[in-house]
């Protein structure tokens, strides 16, 4: 339990006011539509095809996890009603919720479940995150309301990945039929996909038959509908958040937190976040295989400065580590690059054999300003020590399958959503994981993540996960700037709604509105 609390801590202390519950108001009342506008669209509406933030933000509500990790940050029964697992930690054995139903009308049994994390895990379908249940040796039913996962070796973080939020449950004959997720979403969520226009709308509506209930017994969700209007413009999002045209917003733009607080129609909730943001350093593209580069690189930046100035100092933190934050139980904070040290860095250049510097490609998107905005202060940075950036911008929907492809030099990304430490390090690091877009590899650091996936106790993971966040500073795959926070805004005719510090929107199950 420490560790899930440790875990999102920060993300708890620098939170802002949660919005009035059920308790402390006459509500909830059933009905109404939330109009809430969004960054972007979309990257694909299949969970189990997308690593796409935006994607889970709308779709999370669409669908159900086997296990679901509560704003308190436990790990809580999802379509699980229970689970035990045996005394060597090899064999978890799974309670199906009863009598839950998909949006297409079927009931939901065991072996949907088994179809389901059985399509992540396989090759042929590329799910970026089938690396999630590597451990897993066979999924197996013992009856029509039981699942049996057998792993190959201890796995630790198993519920972390049952949790995930694209991890979800869903029905295998419109797989069958449409050959994947991306036209019918289609799952056992609170909310039912009904249509999505690009650049324009993503809508949803109530499930009447979904199966969660709230303390007092009644069914959610509350809301009739919500209507997810792509506003990328941060600035003309916050607008209209003000003019009432949406009734809640993602992303609150840095330089608009203050005047969205200050604003008596509007409340604003949120804090720091799990997730990191980085200089991403594609560690196969010359120079930058040579680890004294990269090295230099980290030396020369400013952290501070970026989140000072690009972030207004209410955007995030600097990262004094490597990805997991700092509060969290397993953050490693003694980073060597902590302060600016231009001339260790023009010798580490030096030694590389570039000690005039060099010319290189930072490739940004122009649809998340939190990502678009250090980029020229990077570059600022950088020309101190001879590297001269050229900067280019695209969409999020042509920048995100690009850096996936691996077809960049530099860019400026993060990950989000993490739950456990095994999603920081892992995911992004690990030679064979599928967040790992900057093609580092290193055995040192495989080994290191490897055998912390198979321990349980805390201390031992600890010293593990040190080890390997050392090892990942040495080797400098990428400059770890800041910790970001997240904030989203809503009128004051919004109720119920409770930001998440792992950056989910499931939130919005018992969000109500005062007049529908």
């Amino acid at each position: 339990m420490r560790r899930l609390v440790m875990i999102l801590l920060v993300g708890a202390l620098l939170a802002g006011p949660v919005l009035p519950s059920a308790a402390q108001t006459a509500g909830p009342r059933y009905g109404g539509t939330l109009r809430a506008g969004m960054q972007t669209d979309p990257v694909g509406l299949d969970p189990h095809l997308s690593t796409a933030t935006a994607t889970r933000n709308m779709m999370e509500n669409v669908y159900d996890t086997l296990v679901m990790y509560s704003a308190e940050g436990r790990y809580v029964p999802g379509l699980a009603e229970s689970w035990i697992t045996s005394a060597d930690g090899m064999t978890w054995t799974f309670q199906i919720r009863r009598g839950v139903k998909f949006h297409n009308g079927r009931t939901m049994t065991a072996d949907d479940v088994i179809y389901s994390l059985n399509r992540i895990r396989d090759p042929n379908i590329k799910s970026p995150r089938a690396g999630d249940f590597a451990e897993v040796d066979v999924i197996s039913a013992s009856g029509p309301n039981t699942i049996v996962i057998r792993l190959k070796r201890p796995f630790s973080p198993l519920l972390a990945k049952l949790s995930s939020s694209l991890n979800v449950i869903v029905p295998k004959e419109i797989v069958a039929r449409d050959g994947d997720l991306h036209t019918n979403p289609t799952g056992t969520g609170p909310f039912r996909f009904v249509g999505y226009a690009p650049q324009q709308r993503l809508t949803l509506v109530r499930s009447g038959d979904y199966w969660e209930r709230d303390s007092g017994g009644r069914r959610l969700p509350y809301l009739d509908r919500i209507e997810f209007v792509f506003l990328p413009d941060a600035v003309a999002r916050a607008t209209a958040l003000r003019a009432g045209s949406v009734d809640w917003i993602e992303y609150v733009p840095s330089s608009e937190v203050k005047a969205l607080r200050a604003d008596p129609n509007v409340l604003v909730v949120g804090g720091l976040s799990a997730n990191f943001r980085s200089l991403y350093i594609n560690n196969q593209v010359a120079p930058f295989t040579n680890v004294k580069v990269r090295q230099a690189m980290s030396y020369a930046l400013d952290k501070k400065e970026i989140v000072d100035t690009a972030l207004f100092e209410v955007g995030g933190i600097v990262a004094t580590g490597t990805a997991i934050p700092p509060g969290n139980f397993f953050a490693y904070t003694r980073s060597p690059y902590n302060r600016v040290d231009l001339d260790r860095a023009k010798r580490l250049l030096a030694e590389a054999g570039q000690p005039n510097g060099f010319e290189a490609d930072l490739y940004v998107t122009s649809t998340y300003d939190f990502l678009r905005t250090p980029a020229e202060i990077i570059q600022a940075q950088l020309a101190k020590i001879g590297i001269r950036l050229k900067i280019t911008t695209a969409d999020w929907s042509v920048y995100l399958p690009t850096v996936f492809q691996k077809k960049y030099a530099l860019t400026i990304l993060g990950t989000s959503g993490q739950s456990d430490p095994d999603d920081f390090l892992y995911n992004n690091f690990h030679s064979k994981a599928g967040l790992n877009l900057v093609n580092y590899s290193d055995p040192t650091f495989d080994q290191l993540v490897e055998q912390a996936r198979a321990v349980s106790a805390e201390a031992a993971r600890k010293r593990l996960y040190e080890q390997a966040q050392a090892r990942l500073l040495e080797m400098a795959p990428m400059v770890f700037i800041y910790h970001s926070t997240q904030f989203e805004a809503v009128r004051r005719t919004v109720r119920g709604f409770e930001h998440w510090p792992n950056t989910s929107y499931l939130g919005l199950r018992r969000t109500w509105i005062t007049a529908p």
